[in-house]
């Protein structure tokens, strides 16, 4: 199937988005995706392979809209002036959008990659409450997103020659001072924000979640954390399905990486019927 490509800038407090829309160029939409971006340089080294599952969901009749949030990639703003809550009101801005100019008939695909997962919840507490949630790699803990940062940062300054500690760093965000971490300057606001936000779902969703997870081991499986998780939303009644699958860390390598296996099975994911609440033990694709 064909697809178009629409890039356009949508209007959010603080200045305007950068937004990549991509649907099928003729017939009705079989559905519609807003991505959730990971965080940082993540965010970056995901690039290419976000956008090619993007044209492939199009290609199966999904509009699929990329959004860089306020202060990252090419919207407006710096990253020392960014929050969590901006972010959450700059996906809520782009459901709005999807809503009204893609004519989308039902709530849109919430499609998270990494530590997009964090905006989540405060996404689930409004008009998208029963939003079907596509997890690539979920950060289940913003804590655990702001301590990475710590480690990478104390990585740099003993590299460097120079000498800190966790505390140390964490008493600057306290003090009021912003710090760059990997070229992206993390205001105290955003590591407190970071700090409190965790991955969740409420009881009484009523959404469908896919749930992926990538590793490059011989025998891919979900991480313990994760499958943890998971058994406590079963337990509620939360219609999960969770695969793993082997393939390249592309969020993370040193050089940008692609898995197929993911493309392809995420594009099936969204076009086929399953059974509810299946957890299907871990495959090699």
């Amino acid at each position: 199937m064909k697809t178009s490509q629409h890039v356009f800038s949508l209007p959010v407090e603080g200045g305007a988005c950068f937004c990549i829309y991509r649907r099928p160029e003729n017939g009705p939409l079989a559905g519609t995706v807003l991505h959730l971006p990971a965080f940082g340089d993540e965010m970056n080294k995901s690039r290419a392979m976000t956008a090619r599952a993007a044209r492939a969901l199009a290609s199966r009749g999904f509009g699929v809209l990329h959004v860089d949030l306020i202060g990252c990639g090419d919207s407006s703003g710096d990253h020392a002036d960014a929050s969590v809550g901006a972010w959450v009101d700059n996906a809520q801005r782009a459901l709005d959008w999807l809503a009204r100019e893609a004519r989308a008939a039902a709530t849109p695909w919430l499609w998270c990659l990494r530590a997009g997962a964090l905006l989540v919840p405060p996404l689930l507490q409004g008009p998208a409450r029963d939003a079907p949630l596509l997890l690539w790699q979920p950060v289940l803990s913003g804590a655990q997103q702001l301590n990475n940062l710590v480690r990478q940062k104390l990585a740099g300054a003993l590299g460097a020659g120079g000498h800190t500690d966790a505390k140390s760093l964490r008493q600057r965000w306290i003090g009021g001072e912003t710090q760059e971490i990997g070229g992206y300057a993390i205001s105290p606001r955003l590591a407190r924000e970071l700090d409190e936000a965790a991955f969740d779902i409420p009881a009484g969703y009523r959404g469908r979640v896919e749930w992926f997870e990538v590793s490059s081991t011989a025998a891919p499986a979900i991480s313990p954390a994760a499958r943890n998780r998971i058994a406590g939303f079963r337990s509620i009644g939360i219609d999960i399905n969770a695969v793993a699958l082997r393939g390249p860390g592309f969020w993370q390598s040193a050089e940008i990486e692609q898995c197929e296996a993911l493309i392809e099975a995420t594009s099936a994911s969204l076009t086929i019927e399953r059974r509810h609440g299946s957890l299907r033990d871990p495959v090699e694709l």
